[in-house]
């Protein structure tokens, strides 16, 4: 195993912990909650497959799961992230291509990409998240307005941890 690979997942863990502990009980306003736990997936390796990407996907999600209580809901939002991500990536690639081992996060590609990026691949992840919770689209309008505050609060949240805790770890 090379130092990328234990970083990864050490990563793995502390994403985990962290969202189980401290960010699954910090929400703003009663509307907006931080998911934190998918920065890890969304600063993934750009070359990584999309089946063993949502395997990592699910295993995160899962784990969620289980110290969430939520019986699966964060392992589907996960794994359709880590679906659709190979395709919001293939519309951000840049003339010349992305160099080999280029790791998705604001220090490297820049905030504005990071930006481009994350913000849609979030967007959908908290869609599923809280229509799937709420049973459907009753409660429209409420709904929407938890998922865009979750969106923007995660987001934020993603790009602090990224610039603070984040090191340059390269494959």
């Amino acid at each position: 195993m090379n130092r990328y690979t234990i970083y990864k997942i050490i990563s793995f863990f502390l994403y985990l912990i962290a969202q189980a502990l401290i960010f699954n009980k910090i929400v703003l306003f009663g509307t907006a909650y931080s998911f934190i736990y998918i920065g890890f997936l969304l600063t993934l390796p750009l070359e990584i497959a999309i089946i063993p990407g949502m395997l990592v996907g699910l295993a995160l999600g899962l784990g969620v799961d289980a110290f969430s209580n939520t019986f699966g809901l964060h392992a589907a939002a996960s794994v359709l992230l880590m679906y659709i991500r190979p395709k919001i990536l293939s519309g951000l690639t840049p003339q010349g291509g992305y160099t080999l081992g280029a790791v998705p996060r604001p220090k490297i590609l820049g905030l504005g990409w990071f930006t481009t990026y994350a913000l849609p691949i979030i967007f959908v992840h908290h869609l599923v998240v809280f229509f799937i919770e709420f049973g459907g689209f009753d409660l429209f309008w409420s709904t929407l307005l938890k998922v865009l505050a979750s969106t923007a609060y995660s987001f934020l949240v993603i790009v602090v941890i990224q610039y603070m805790f984040i090191s340059n770890v390269r494959k």
